[in-house]
């Protein structure tokens, strides 16, 4: 697919991407450890790149797409999304992830609305293994942000969220593809055999599909109670199920790194819906 994006949405990318620096997630999972995968260093990076900037107005949504994309072709850290947009880490029903420390937590509210809760104490660090550091926390009050002002949080929340989900898709059909074309089987190359090719198609499609909702997402009305992020969820799980199917079902290897796209995009799925949940409560 290809889809004309602006020349200086097309630089920010690139500075986005230079940013990120060859920047990987922990391959290896401690499993029932406590992990977080925030990296203060690469957050500056990103901030010097205009990263920081995106809660800033409606005109800087289409950076979020950009930006957002190359964030989750890296399954950098969720974190770099929630506060950028939101203000703070993202906190649901007393869970907030990447929250160890933080002065003040983002709450979802029916509606669509938004509060920033101050964090009375950490209950507990949960055991985790796609590194978005989740805690309990209880919040010893609240401060609700003006309808106007949560509407732009939680826009351009979805944005980079959605693009989020399109890059960590784009990602994992590029690793697909060279394994496809790289790995013979009966004599031939895998990208060869017709099943392999159906099944990489179908991946091409949610993935091009994914990429076209965040850009779309940039310039359309906007609702929190929106499907298109359960959607997004959904297909991005299943692109990296596709691609661990091309890899012989090898789910449990660590050496391709499919596993983390794909505990990353399971991990973005639930915080996603959660939010839906949160915010269409009555």
């Amino acid at each position: 697919m290809t889809f004309d994006v602006p020349t200086e949405l097309t630089l920010f990318a690139e500075s986005v991407r230079v940013a990120l620096g060859g920047w990987e997630p922990p391959r290896e999972p401690e499993l029932g450890a406590w992990q977080d995968d925030r990296d203060d260093a690469l957050a500056r990076r990103l901030a010097d790149a205009g990263w920081s900037e995106l809660w800033a107005g409606e005109e800087l949504l289409g950076a979020a797409a950009a930006g957002g994309i190359e964030l989750g072709r890296a399954a950098a850290p969720i974190c770099l999304v929630d506060e950028v947009t939101l203000g703070a880490p993202l906190c649901i029903d007393g869970r907030a992830r990447h929250g160890r420390g933080a002065a003040s937590l983002a709450l979802p509210q029916p509606g669509g609305h938004l509060a920033l809760g101050i964090p009375r104490s950490e209950i507990r660090a949960e055991p985790t293994i796609d590194g978005s550091g989740t805690i309990e926390v209880e919040i010893d009050g609240w401060n609700p942000l003006e309808p106007v002002a949560a509407v732009a949080c939680w826009r351009a929340w979805n944005v980079a969220t959605l693009a989020y989900f399109a890059g960590l898709a784009a990602r994992v059909l590029e690793l697909a593809v060279e394994h496809a074309r790289s790995r013979e089987q009966f004599g031939a190359p895998l990208a060869s055999i017709p099943a392999v090719q159906s099944r990489l198609a179908d991946a091409a499609l949610a993935t091009d599909g994914l990429t076209l909702l965040a850009w779309a997402a940039t310039g359309t009305e906007f609702a929190i109670q929106n499907c298109e992020l359960t959607w997004a969820g959904t297909a991005c799980c299943e692109v990296t199920a596709s691609a661990h199917q091309v890899y012989g079902a090898l789910g449990f290897a660590l050496e391709s790194g499919l596993h983390v796209y794909y505990r990353r995009a399971r991990s973005v799925q639930a915080w996603a819906v959660a939010v839906l949940d949160a915010t269409s409560r009555g």
